[in-house]
């Protein structure tokens, strides 16, 4: 298994759960008082009159089955969905060898952009060299066109529906800025290093036409570990992952906690 020791949680993710369990408590406290009251109401209505009882059950059924209903959450849909991608990756890269290394949420300087820092969602290290991870979440029949700024895309919306077309933004321009953006920030700390690249379409509902033609691995997530570590070798400056640690060691404290 790969190295695990440089995670870092997802607080949106946390936040996330957090909310749901306690949605859960209060749900069970509520159906814990509203169930035996409905019940006695009902009976006591029964006695009465028989179709009141069954009016008043009518009634307690429906509120009771909306007393039962999960609650939601304050995190954004979108970027909840985007974590869950990550996790997805992130799963299936833990189970390279025991040579690799990972990190997520590798927040970067970079000054050519407005907020000054660029965010990669995962870097690698081993000996097939050092690799920068990007996670879409996107579900659909992606058609893979790499000298294109948009790709066609495909989706069916339920059963017996007819497939929608529509398009989703090229990844590529994105993680060979990412690429760049590392490679400058350590040759400015005095190392040389060119690093890899991949896209990782981590929907369990997405499909990949034309993948092959990318000079850029574009894969599915269950593809993501055997195309890093059988990749050709590429050997690893010494410093860049203690470079790396101290980028981020600006109050995230690293914490395995996804299994």
């Amino acid at each position: 298994m790969a190295e695990l020791d440089d995670l870092v949680e997802y607080p949106p993710f946390e936040r996330h759960r957090r909310e749901l369990a306690e949605q859960a408590r209060a749900r069970r406290l509520r159906l814990l008082i509203a169930l035996p009251s409905s019940i006695a109401l009902v009976f006591l209505l029964f006695q009465i009159s028989s179709p009141l009882g069954l009016f008043a059950l009518l009634i307690a059924v429906a509120v009771l089955f909306f007393l039962a209903l999960p609650g939601s959450s304050s995190v954004d849909a979108g970027e909840l969905s985007g974590i869950e991608g990550e996790l997805a990756v992130l799963k299936q890269l833990k189970g390279l060898p025991d040579e690799y290394w990972l990190m997520n949420r590798v927040k970067l300087p970079d000054e050519t952009l407005t907020n000054g820092q660029r965010e990669l969602d995962f870097v690698v290290g081993g000996p097939t060299g050092l690799w920068v991870i990007e996670v879409k979440n996107t579900p659909g029949v992606i058609h893979v066109q790499p000298d294109q700024p948009h790709w066609p895309m495909v989706r069916r919306a339920g059963c017996g529906s007819s497939p929608s077309w529509n398009a989703t933004r090229s990844p590529l321009p994105q993680v060979r800025a990412q690429v760049e953006s590392l490679s400058r920030w350590l040759l400015r700390h005095g190392l040389d290093v060119r690093p890899r690249a991949a896209v990782v379409f981590a929907h369990p509902q997405t499909a990949l036409e034309g993948a092959e033609h990318s000079s850029i691995p574009v894969l599915l997530r269950d593809r993501i570990a055997p195309v890093v570590s059988e990749a050709g070798p590429q050997a690893l400056p010494p410093g860049v992952r203690q470079e790396l640690r101290e980028l981020r060691s600006n109050g995230i404290v690293p914490h395995v906690k996804y299994a």
